[in-house]
């Protein structure tokens, strides 16, 4: 069984989970506050309806409150106690007290409250009273009599049963509403999600129903959030599907410009096999070890286009610089042995640099020093000359650009070729044999992947002149 060798990604988490995790521990933390908000809120409001009759009853029992002849007296009301007795489970005590201290009436170990109510207002606090939580209020009231005046302090206290209970029946009712609201909100979650994450399902489902060889654009709407994504695909998909234009077209050329030299290698391989006149033999040898060489040619310029396409697709560019490289091409392109043709090299002082991939700016200046070594010799009785190279910087409206020329002594161009040379496998009427027809070609891709250019022009007295132009970096 053989096993498959696409690889997948490394899974990291659900984006599903990811969201219902974080919305419901949110809801749940909501729900919580809400909680703590309704058991705040009703201590506060049992509170607030109790202790208006706590402070009700106070104010009822001070005003029973008289001096007579420099003696407190307390005609208790009984009624202002009936008030409290709505709550039949809990239990009043009630004070009242001179200024001093000293008790009047009521029960003698009530607790103080933090502050005397001094200033008329009554003070309402909390206190553990006989092992109960009791809630009191302490109010004072000035009492006057014929011959003397004084300040009393009345002080009532109820247990907090009743409050509690109606406390817990508002959380009880607040609790029931947050779980519904709670189970609400979580459903409103999951549905959400469901339907925020559709559009990610539907792409997935688009993509695999699809045949391999589809690379058409993902068409139909999607949501703002996946608008990049998608058009981020779309352009990796545009990018694949021109690399593979690239190759197949790579591949049927290659296929036809290797038949014919494999078909004459194997005709001349054949003669010689049938020959038996060793001359004869001879010469066969010599065509076969033409043609392999000019197939040698012929593959070397096939796999240096495949590269240069492989590399302009990548577009990994450094800073470089341009004049090493001419010096790098120059040695590698110039003979080290037999007789070295003229060159002459004029350069600009310093380093030039502009961004690029040093190794295909290279190939491509010795493609052109190749060409012009070959192709531009004079023609027999006219003049020849040096082959010129320069290197030149232009100084533009806010640019700078670094110019390469290279100028021969050959036919120069016909102008029906000026355009056609940059094709692949094509050649000028006048070109010498033995050419494969990529050099400009090649020159021509690395250019144009640079965001640079090329021209051809023919030079007074014979001969053509190419000019490469590419933007300096500034750094």
């Amino acid at each position: 069984m053989r096993e498959s060798t696409h690889a997948s990604p490394a899974r990291h988490g659900s984006i599903r989970r990811t969201l219902l995790v974080y919305l419901g521990a949110l809801s749940l933390i909501g729900a919580v506050l809400l909680f703590v908000a309704a058991r705040s809120y009703g201590r506060a409001a049992a509170d607030r309806s109790y202790d208006h009759l706590l402070i009700a009853s106070a104010l009822s029992i001070a005003d029973s409150v008289a001096l007579v002849d420099g003696q407190w007296q307390v005609d208790l009301p009984y009624a202002a106690l009936d008030l409290l007795a709505m709550a039949p489970e809990d239990r009043v005590f009630y004070r009242v007290a001179s200024r001093e201290g000293a008790t009047i009436t009521g029960y003698d170990d009530l607790p103080s409250p933090p502050s005397p109510p001094l200033d008329g207002k009554p003070r309402l606090f909390d206190a553990l009273y006989r092992g109960e939580p009791t809630r009191f209020v302490a109010v004072s009231r000035w009492v006057a009599g014929p011959a003397t005046q004084g300040q009393a302090i009345v002080q009532v206290g109820q247990t907090r049963i009743a409050r509690e209970a109606l406390a817990d029946d508002v959380v009880l009712r607040a609790i029931v509403a947050i779980v519904v609201l709670s189970f609400a909100a979580l459903a409103l979650v999951w549905v959400g999600v469901h339907r925020a994450l559709r559009p990610l399902q539907k792409l997935e489902r688009d993509l695999s129903l699809r045949e391999p060889s589809d690379l058409k654009p993902v068409a139909g709407e999607v949501p703002l959030e996946l608008d990049q994504l998608v058009g981020a695909l779309n352009r990796f998909m545009a990018r694949l599907s021109a690399s593979n234009e690239t190759l197949r077209a790579f591949m049927a050329d290659a296929a036809h410009q290797m038949r014919t030299p494999l078909a004459a290698l194997r005709a001349q391989a054949q003669l010689a096999l049938d020959e038996d006149d060793p001359a004869e033999q001879r010469r066969s040898l010599v065509t076969i070890e033409r043609n392999a060489s000019h197939m040698s040619r012929l593959l070397n310029q096939l796999l240096s286009d495949a590269s240069a396409i492989h590399r302009s697709h990548l577009q990994q560019f450094e800073t470089v610089d341009l004049a090493e490289l001419l010096h790098q091409a120059l040695y590698e392109s110039i003979p080290q042995s037999g007789p070295r043709p003229d060159v002459r090299l004029a350069a600009t002082q310093g380093p030039v640099l502009v961004r690029g991939d040093a190794l295909l700016l290279r190939e491509a200046i010795k493609n052109l020093i190749d060409n012009a070594l070959k192709h531009g010799q004079p023609r027999p009785g006219s003049e020849g000359g040096p082959l010129q190279i320069a290197l030149t910087v232009a100084e533009g409206e806010g640019a700078s650009t670094a110019v390469l020329t290279v100028a021969d002594h050959g036919p120069g161009i016909a102008p029906a070729d000026a355009q056609t040379v940059f094709e692949r496998f094509a050649r000028g009427h006048d070109a010498a044999a033995g050419g494969a027809g990529l050099g400009l070609a090649i020159v021509k891709r690395i250019v144009d992947s640079h965001g640079g250019r090329i021209d051809l022009s023919n030079r007074v007295g014979g001969g053509l002149i190419v000019t490469l132009s590419l933007p300096r970096s500034a750094v």
